[in-house]
C-alpha cells in the first residue's frame, strides 16, 4: 500500500488490518455511527480500491470521513498518525479522478474565489483596517486565515489593536492587494496536492521575508509548518501560534489582567468561570496547546480549567480540516455529541486557541460565551479599556 512509513507511524496497512481498538476515540464514528469513518474502515477501502476491487470514488468518498482531530492516536499500540496518511490516501484518490462530493463543491468555491467559503476576501477587512495595519517592512505577520476573513473580519483589527495595546509595535497584516487570505490549508485537507503546491509557491517566499508569522488557526499553521515542507517549499520564519506570541508579554498581559480583576472586585462584578477548549489541531496535533493555557492563567490570575478531563481529551467541535465545509451534517453532529460528552456549565466563558473551532462550538454551547484568545483578551479587559 502507498503512502507508508512504519519509522514516522504513518502505516496504512497497519490500520486497515487492526480490528478497530481506537473505534470509541473517534467523533464521528461515535457521533453518525457510521462505521465507514473508522481507520481501519477508510484505509480498508483505500487497500480495496488499490486492488481493484471497490472503485476509487467508493473510496474517496469513504476518506473524507474524518475531521483531523487525532483523537485515535492515543490508544493506538503504534501511535499511527491517522490525518497525514489520510492527505495522502485523499491525494492518490485524487489523482485517479475521484473527489468526494462536499470536497469538489469546497474544491469548486477555492477556484471561484480564492478560498473555500465563496466570498470575495480582499476587501473583507477595508472597513476595519487603516494603511498602518499593512506594514510592508513589519517584522512581525499576524495571518487572519480565510476562516477569519469570511466570519468575522474584524476580529483581525482587534486582534492587532491589542497586540500593540500589549506593546507589539511591528505587527503588519498581510499586504493590501498581494497577498491571498488563504494558504491552500482546505486543498491540502481535501487532496490537491497541485493546488496546495501553487498555493504555496505563491506565498511561501513572501512569508519568508518577515522574521515571525503568527496566526490563530491550526489549519493555518498545520499547512504552512507541515505542508508547505511536504510539497518541497520551506518556510523559514519563524512560525508561531497567537498564544505562542503573546507569551512575549507576559508581563504585560499580567498587569492588564490583574487591574481588570481589581476593577471588577471594587464594582462588585462576579469573575466568570473560565474553561479551555484544548482544540484538536493545537494540542493533539500541532503540541501546541500549553501556551493558549498559559495565556489564560497569566491573563485571570487564575488556573486554566480544561472543558475535558485533560486537555489532551477533549472532543473534536467538528471544524477540523474543514469537515464542517465538506460533511456539514455530519460536522453538527460531531459537534452536538461533544457538548453532551463534555459539557460545559450555563453561563461560564468556554476559550479555544484555535479561530477554525469558534462558529462550531458557539452552535454547540448556545449557553456559553465562546472566544477566541483575541476575544477572551477583549472581554476581560473591557472594564479598563471603556475607562480610556
Amino acid at each position: 500500500m502507498s503512502s507508508t512509513d512504519p519509522s514516522q507511524g504513518r502505516d496504512p496497512e497497519l490500520c486497515a488490518l487492526c480490528p478497530k481498538l481506537c473505534r470509541f476515540s473517534c467523533p464521528v464514528a461515535s457521533a453518525t455511527a457510521d462505521e465507514g469513518a473508522t481507520p481501519t474502515a477508510m484505509f480498508g477501502t483505500l487497500r480495496m480500491a488499490e486492488a481493484g476491487k471497490v472503485s476509487w470514488q467508493a473510496a474517496a468518498d469513504n476518506l473524507a470521513k474524518c475531521t483531523g482531530c487525532g483523537a485515535c492516536k492515543a490508544p493506538c499500540e503504534y501511535e499511527q498518525d491517522v490525518p497525514e496518511m489520510l492527505y495522502q490516501a485523499r491525494a492518490q484518490a485524487w489523482r485517479e479522478g475521484a473527489i468526494e462530493s462536499g470536497a469538489k463543491a469546497l474544491h469548486e468555491r477555492f477556484l471561484a474565489h480564492g478560498n473555500p467559503f465563496a466570498d470575495e476576501l480582499d476587501s473583507a477587512l477595508e472597513d476595519f483596517t487603516s494603511e498602518s495595519d499593512y506594514q510592508r517592512k513589519g517584522r512581525v505577520l499576524f495571518w487572519p486565515g480565510c476562516r477569519t476573513l469570511s466570519e468575522c473580519p474584524e476580529r483581525a483589527a482587534t486582534t492587532l489593536s491589542l497586540l500593540r495595546l500589549l506593546g507589539a509595535d511591528h505587527v503588519s497584516l498581510p499586504a493590501r492587494d498581494d497577498v491571498p487570505g488563504c494558504c491552500g490549508g482546505p486543498l491540502r485537507a481535501i487532496g490537491d496536492e497541485t493546488g496546495l503546491q501553487s498555493t504555496a509557491s505563491g506565498l511561501h517566499q513572501y512569508f519568508n521575508r518577515q522574521r515571525t508569522w503568527v496566526t490563530a488557526s491550526s489549519s493555518c499553521l498545520g499547512t504552512v509548518s507541515g505542508g508547505y515542507r511536504d510539497a518541497g517549499l520551506s518556510v523559514n520564519v519563524e512560525l508561531l501560534h497567537l498564544g505562542e506570541y503573546l507569551l512575549f508579554f507576559r508581563a504585560r498581559l499580567a498587569a492588564l489582567g490583574s487591574e481588570a480583576l481589581e476593577h471588577r472586585a471594587s464594582n462588585n462584578q462576579d469573575t466568570p468561570q473560565v474553561l479551555v477548549h484544548d482544540a484538536c489541531g493545537l494540542q493533539r496535533r500541532l503540541a501546541r496547546g500549553s501556551a493558549v493555557r498559559q495565556v489564560v492563567e497569566t491573563l485571570t490570575g487564575l488556573p486554566a480549567r480544561s472543558l475535558a478531563p485533560s486537555p489532551g481529551r477533549t472532543h473534536c467541535c467538528g471544524a477540523g480540516d474543514f469537515f464542517d465545509l465538506r460533511c456539514p451534517d455530519s460536522a453538527s453532529s460531531v459537534a452536538d455529541w461533544s457538548a453532551k460528552a463534555q459539557p460545559a456549565p450555563a453561563g461560564a466563558w468556554v476559550v479555544t486557541g484555535d479561530t477554525d473551532c469558534v462558529e462550531a462550538l458557539r452552535s454547540a454551547y448556545p449557553q456559553n460565551e465562546v472566544m477566541d484568545l483575541c476575544s477572551l483578551l477583549e472581554r476581560w479587559l473591557e472594564p479598563i479599556l471603556n475607562e480610556e
